[in-house]
């Protein structure tokens, strides 16, 4: 074997080792994100219950509404003359 095949093979190799660093690299910084995506999705779902009891609140006013102005419907307006 020459030294041109021996650099033909090295050169794979290298290559193969540095993708194995590179996805490894990614791993370590996705488990260290990974509290902070957490406490982001915590966060996220306290708003979200905000908004859907707010929400729940606007629903039964809406709903209150259309009620009084049902019973002013049955009232009678006399116009002036």
């Amino acid at each position: 074997m020459g030294w041109e095949t021996l650099l033909l093979l090295a050169c794979p190799l290298m290559m193969l080792f540095c993708m194995k660093g590179m996805f490894s690299g990614n791993k370590e910084k996705e488990t260290k994100g990974n509290p902070t995506q957490q406490s982001d999705f915590q966060s996220l779902q306290i708003k979200m219950a905000d908004l859907i009891e707010q929400n729940h609140k606007l629903t039964q006013e809406v709903e209150n509404l259309k009620t009084q102005t049902s019973e002013d419907s049955n009232i009678v307006k006399l116009k002036k003359a």
